[in-house]
């Protein structure tokens, strides 16, 4: 299951892009994702199944911190949010990294955005 908890876990372990393409192992998840039309040219990723506008259709390959796959899913991670997909059906869900906060008191006490 995932929690609030590993999701700030996946955010907080890959906060950068993956340096080596290999690692991200895109042909065994084009392939086990194969219900979600991904098709790879050059340098981007296009979700054919999304409409034209939707703004996760497409984006590039250099922005890809990792590609995680836990038991129904598969979390395509970004600087900014989670992509996840479906491994058996069409579900397709985002998770929006939240703001920090910037203030003084915040970052005393800790508190969580």
């Amino acid at each position: 299951m995932i929690t609030d908890k590993v999701i700030k876990e996946i955010y907080r372990k890959f906060s950068k892009p993956c340096a080596d393409r290999a690692e991200l192992k895109l042909d065994y998840f084009t392939d086990l994702l194969k219900h979600h039309n991904i098709r790879i040219d050059n340098d981007e990723v296009i979700m054919e199944n999304l409409e034209e506008f939707n703004p996760f259709k497409r984006f590039l390959l250099r922005s890809i911190n990792a590609i995680l796959e836990f038991d129904r899913m598969v979390a395509i991670v970004f600087r900014n949010h989670i992509v996840f997909l479906g491994k058996h059906d069409n579900q397709m869900r985002i998770h929006m990294k939240p703001e920090r906060s910037n203030s003084l008191f915040d970052r005393i006490f800790g508190r969580d955005s």
